[in-house]
């Protein structure tokens, strides 16, 4: 039996895994979860002014530079976010190593003249203004969307509750604790659950939790998470059918 995968992303960027995942070579069920939902914003007029650097660490805060000038210079934190961007238009994109963390050193290895603004949501694993500042550039951040944590749906307690195996890529350490959350308030669950942790700060988060595995992407980004997911499908499809 192949091993079912469990995504709780918010519910675009799932999709955008699941697709990816199955287009890379995932062949079992696909069961679509969110624990969080996005919700954007309304934003000052002024959001952008004397900026001459935008930073994006999620995909989500693009939408923020709706009515921004194409030619900003964005720096991504990562493939996922680079693509929103272009795909909204912008040309003068840098990217980031794939986490907050890189992306300060990325920044600060090529630190911009002009003062510097990150959008984010409600919710940070890490300050990335706070961190740039302290290294003396002049940063501020600013918050343009809302995560509001949901319960885990009838479909994703179904797909704990039956037994066999199945993967969770987690993302943040703040699905990590929603996670952990949902789990312990489940008393029904026969499947045998192995993570995969976008970063050593995500799989922290999933310390306590109840797991068969547990693997950490070998850098902080969806491609190695995708890859380490495909490598997790191939063991347990050879566990579960041994020659």
């Amino acid at each position: 039996m192949s091993p079912r995968l469990l995504l709780t992303r918010p519910m675009d960027s799932a999709q955008e895994f699941a697709q990816a995942a199955q287009d890379a070579g995932w062949h079992g069920a696909v069961v679509i979860a969110p624990l969080m939902t996005i919700v954007p914003r309304m934003l000052p007029a002024d959001l952008l002014e004397g900026a001459g650097t935008v930073i994006l660490t999620s995909q989500h805060a693009v939408a923020a530079l709706a009515q921004a000038p194409r030619d900003l210079v964005l720096w991504c934190v990562g493939p996922r976010t680079v693509h929103a961007a272009r795909a909204a238009g912008f040309t003068r994109i840098f990217q980031g190593a794939g986490d907050g963390a890189a992306l300060v050193a990325d920044v600060l290895a090529r630190p911009p003249a002009g003062p510097i603004l990150h959008l984010h949501g409600a919710h940070l694993a890490l300050d990335v203004a706070a961190r740039l500042r302290d290294a003396g550039l002049r940063a501020q951040g600013a918050v343009v969307y809302d995560q509001h944590a949901v319960a885990l749906s009838a479909q994703g307690r179904a797909c704990l509750a039956e037994a066999g195996d199945v993967v969770l890529p987690v993302f943040s350490p703040r699905t990590a604790r929603l996670l952990g959350t949902e789990l312990a308030q489940i008393p029904d669950i026969a499947a045998r659950l192995h993570f995969l942790a976008l970063s050593p700060a995500v799989a922290r988060a999933l310390d306590g939790a109840n797991r068969a595995s547990l693997r950490i992407a070998a850098q902080p980004d969806g491609e190695a998470l995708l890859t380490t997911l495909l490598v997790v499908q191939a063991e347990l499809e050879a566990s579960a059918n041994p020659r």
